[in-house]
């Protein structure tokens, strides 16, 4: 497969995943029901894919530089280019929102230093208050944090699998990855709660949704997933497919979507069936890590999802992050119509409204703040764009 393709539909992905986490905010905003709930369920599957996509393109673009070049180079280079791609935008949003809090409504801005370092999922509690929750704002910079954690382990991972160059070895490095976060999630929601109270006791209510979505900890092996599916792309991207193989990637392909798609109706159900609540947890996480490892391999190697390198999903694509900061904060530009219960169609439309007013805000903040930033820092510092960035092209 033409690698400009490829890469253009991993900028692709990042789309989808940036409008299925907006949509699933803005679903509960712009309609009540069990509709609006069953969708916003959707949100949860999104932050997944993103966490897993991380792994996949990060493997793909900085693993032979950690694993050819000396070290201090290659860490140079990757921290440049994450900052780069990360910071500029973040810290516009942040210091945006501060100050119109400050100002407007005369708000203190606790944890600051903690939002502006990208740390404060790390941490679970702050004055008897999930950290992360202490701006309800800015809230879903959570996710950031996350990631950032993930860019400091990813040097180590890089360095841990140098040495597997074999098919047979990724395959089971990645089931035992995702046999060790079943365990994980098994642990965590065992004794989470004991640990916590014993560790941060203030934190009275929301200890376990920090331990088990907020916090870190729990999806690394979500990017983990990504590395190992990024791994066992390399491993065949040279060699030719035989029609069995084509067949078996097919059949994988269509079940991961298929499971994909159930998963919001688990996660809608389960506060109805408390006791079946951690099966479908466990079912449910599951479900995503393994779906979205072979969906990727399958639109990578075998030519699946097509539209992915199309001209207006990569547009969307190159967006994707400030899609990502900016939605909240645009739902209500979306709230056509009077009724709180809307039809299906009239609730179709705002939800296609507000991803297109999402995707125009964000597409002018990338042009005029993201992108700009990020190439002066590349420049000031010396360092080249990623691939993906310089080769992604529309199909």
């Amino acid at each position: 497969m033409n690698d400009q393709r490829f890469i253009g539909s991993l900028t692709g992905l990042r789309f989808v995943a940036a409008a299925t986490v907006a949509i699933g905010h803005g679903a509960p905003s712009l309609a009540h029901g069990w509709p609006a709930e069953l969708i916003a369920q959707v949100s949860s599957i999104g932050m997944t894919m993103f966490f897993v996509l991380s792994g996949f393109v990060l493997w793909l673009n900085y693993a032979g530089r950690f694993q050819a070049q000396q070290v201090g180079p290659a860490l140079r280079e990757f921290a440049i280019a994450r900052f780069a791609r990360l910071y500029p935008m973040y810290a516009v949003v942040v210091l945006a929102i501060v100050t119109y809090l400050m100002i407007a409504r005369g708000l203190p801005a606790p944890s600051l230093g903690f939002i502006l370092t990208m740390t404060q999922a790390w941490v679970p509690v702050q004055n008897g208050t999930m950290l992360v929750a202490v701006v309800p704002s800015l809230q879903h910079l959570w996710s950031i944090s996350v990631e950032l954690f993930f860019y400091l382990l990813f040097p180590f991972v890089c360095f841990l699998l140098a040495g597997v160059v074999r098919l047979s070895t990724m395959i089971w490095l990645a089931v035992a990855n995702i046999l060790a976060f079943a365990l994980t999630i098994a642990a965590f929601f065992t004794f989470g709660d004991a640990v916590l109270r014993e560790l941060a006791p203030s934190l009275q209510h929301n200890g376990m949704q920090w331990l088990t979505y907020y916090a870190p900890y729990l999806h690394v092996a979500q990017f983990l997933a990504g590395c190992f599916a990024a791994m066992i792309y390399q491993n065949r991207a040279q060699a030719q497919p035989d029609r069995a193989e084509r067949r078996c990637v097919t059949v994988l392909f269509w079940l991961s979507l298929a499971a994909l798609a159930c998963a919001p109706m688990l996660l809608f159900l389960q506060p109805r069936l408390p006791g079946w609540s951690f099966s479908i947890e466990v079912a449910v996480r599951l479900i995503e890590i393994t779906g979205f490892s072979i969906v990727f391999v399958a639109a990578s190697r075998y030519g699946h999802a097509r539209w992915l390198s199309s001209r207006a999903v990569i547009v969307g694509g190159e967006c994707s992050y400030s899609i990502y900061l900016l939605h909240p904060f645009l739902i209500r530009l979306a709230m056509i119509g009077k009724p709180d219960e809307p039809g299906v169609l009239e609730f179709g439309l705002r939800l296609g409204l507000f991803v297109a007013i999402a995707t125009a805000a964000a597409w002018v903040t990338y042009m005029l703040i993201e992108a700009p930033a990020r190439s002066w820092i590349r420049r000031a510092f010396g360092s080249s764009a990623p691939r993906e960035v310089i080769h992604a092209r529309a199909s």
